[in-house]
């Protein structure tokens, strides 16, 4: 169990390390920067994210098979939302944010105590309103 959690921890600051490289590069060459998200999303996550991206989150959630997984999926739709913002799409920026919101809940549907995830359904909603 502390290895589990250990590992997610460090998983969870090089997401954030990554967001915040991917961010920046997005001022200057936003193309650059999805392919980055793209290519850490599918190390991450293990899998293509655009195939659980189709999908809606409680299938997502199934694939994932774990609550922390799933919140790590959501933090990295959370991030093709503000790369989107950053560029312009504040539609398609919401559809990220609705869609990171629904993952979110499976995260805590499937683990009703994580902090992680209740913490970041949270802040999905603020943003959403």
């Amino acid at each position: 169990m502390l290895e589990e959690r250990d590992y997610l921890i460090r998983q969870v600051k090089r997401l954030a390390e990554l967001i915040a490289r991917v961010l920046k590069l997005a001022l200057t060459d936003p193309p650059k920067a999805r392919a980055e998200l793209d290519t850490a999303a599918r190390i991450l996550l293990g899998m293509e994210p655009s195939t659980l991206a189709f999908v809606d989150a409680a299938s997502a959630a199934q694939v994932l098979g774990r609550a922390d997984k799933v919140a790590l999926f959501a933090t990295i739709l959370e991030a093709y939302g503000d790369l989107e913002l950053l560029t312009g799409a504040t539609h398609a920026a919401r559809r990220h944010f609705l869609h990171a919101l629904d993952v979110a809940h499976e995260a805590l549907r499937l683990d009703p105590k994580s902090a992680d995830a209740a913490a970041l359904v949270t802040r999905l909603r603020d943003r959403l309103t």
